[in-house]
């Protein structure tokens, strides 16, 4: 009898800290039957590999920041870009990738809105890039979003001393 009040009296203990989860709190058996006599540890479990942070992955290879210069590509002088036929509203800002025969274009895009580059006229002292926004058709719906987007421009020489012009597509 007094084995049978020991076995009944563990598995209380065991189902109870079961029930708190193991955390390591051990709570008084709800039964009236008599403690047993020995005495039981719990302790935590060590951590499990899965509860820790896998380390950050590098970015995929084609892919840019959304904010400041990427690596690798460089900044032109202001006095270099020539937005001024560019109306409101249109992107103007400007990174050469590739050696300078890139130019790269960071833009907002936003809702059904699309916005596109092309290279145009290229000359020995200008090059020309279109830059065009595309409108849906009025009345569409649209989601409320904006999204960064990169718009490269490849040209057939590198862009060196040259004057980058924008201008406003069709």
């Amino acid at each position: 009898m007094r084995t049978t009040g020991k076995i009944v009296g563990a598995s209380a203990l065991l189902l109870t800290v079961a029930a708190c989860g193991g955390n390591g709190t051990v709570a008084a058996p709800s039964s009236s039957a008599s403690p047993p006599s020995s005495s039981v540890s719990v302790s935590s479990p060590p951590p499990s590999s899965s509860s820790v942070a896998p380390p950050p992955t590098s970015a995929p290879p084609n892919s840019r920041p959304t904010q400041g210069v990427p690596p690798g590509d460089t900044s032109l002088a202001p006095e270099q870009i020539n937005a001024s036929a560019l109306p409101a509203g249109y992107p103007h800002d400007v990174t050469l990738a590739e050696g300078g025969t890139v130019v790269v274009i960071q833009a907002e895009e936003g809702g059904c809105d699309k916005i596109s580059a092309k290279a145009g006229e290229q000359t020995a002292t200008q090059v020309v890039v279109v830059v065009t926004i595309t409108k849906p058709p009025h009345g569409q719906m649209c989601p409320m979003h904006v999204r960064e987007i990169s718009l490269p421009v490849r040209l057939a020489a590198p862009l060196g001393g040259r004057e980058l012009v924008l201008k406003p597509g069709p």
